[in-house]
């Protein structure tokens, strides 16, 4: 009896011991990556000298005489769109401001329903207006607009000239990134399976331009939540490439994403 319960004892003790053995949850990375797995950036010294060229070539396009008149109408038609829609956002208050009236008399003990007839009257003339004159209107000018873009970016392909509407956005972007010190960012990483939290660190950074330049630049790298890449706008680490290597973990599970995501610094 005594060796029967000995036997009991020792097989709960090994029941015990294989449940505390057992790995929590999972972690699954075998297709991670991103979505775009590489992204051009500029190194800090050279964002004024970028910011110049850009402007420099933006210029030159605006006062090209072939391009110089397409610009004009379509900054005339473009002022007449602005009045045109600080007009129809007049008759939008306007026009809710009687539907508040019309509620207030529908509500009230003695309802006036001259005054209601009459509110209503001038919703639906405002709605007329608005209907058959103001939209079409409307359409048309961003129609003529349009077509105007277009012929300017057909006439500066043809001369083999950037886009000069994608070159305003560029130098937009790039002064609110100077203005707001916004790092480089990529988007977060897919395709990662796993049982939550997962947490995400920098493993390591190599580069074409060597281990002294891959260390340096690493210093302005940051890896948060989803596994999206911050790196510091005021980078200046020699240009080249250089390659990321990011470590996943959650409870009990680790996985080094080898070469994730290429970031290319340019002069």
């Amino acid at each position: 009896m005594k060796k029967l319960l000995y036997a009991l004892v020792l097989l709960g003790c090994s029941f015990l011991y294989a449940c505390n053995d057992v790995t929590v949850g999972y972690l699954d990375c075998a297709n991670a990556g991103y979505s775009k797995d590489s992204l051009e950036i500029v190194r800090f010294s050279n964002l004024a000298t970028e910011m110049e060229g850009l402007k420099t070539t933006l210029d030159a396009l605006y006062s090209n005489e072939e391009l110089a008149g397409l610009f004009d109408q379509m900054e005339s038609l473009d002022v007449e769109l602005k009045e045109l829609e600080a007009k129809m956002e007049e008759m939008y208050e306007q026009a809710y401001a009687l539907m508040e009236e019309m509620d207030i008399e529908n509500g009230a003990m003695n309802p006036d329903f001259d005054k209601i007839a009459e509110l209503q009257a001038k919703a639906d003339e405002m709605n007329n207006i608005m209907e058959n004159e103001y939209l079409p209107l409307q359409i048309e000018l961003e129609d003529e607009i349009y077509a105007l873009m277009d012929q300017i970016i057909e006439t500066c392909t043809d001369m083999g000239q950037d886009d000069p509407f994608m070159l305003e956005e560029l130098i937009t972007e790039r002064q609110n990134q100077i203005d707001k010190n916004t790092p480089w960012t990529t988007s977060t990483i897919g395709q990662i399976l796993g049982t939550e939290p997962m947490r995400y660190y920098l493993e390591s950074v190599r580069s074409d331009r060597g281990e002294e330049a891959a260390k340096d630049f690493a210093s302005y790298v940051q890896v948060v939540g989803g596994g999206r890449i911050y790196v510091d706008m005021q980078v200046d680490s020699p240009a080249g490439n250089y390659w990321v290597s990011l470590r996943v973990e959650n409870e009990g599970h680790s996985a080094v994403l080898r070469d994730v995501f290429k970031f290319i610094l340019k002069d």
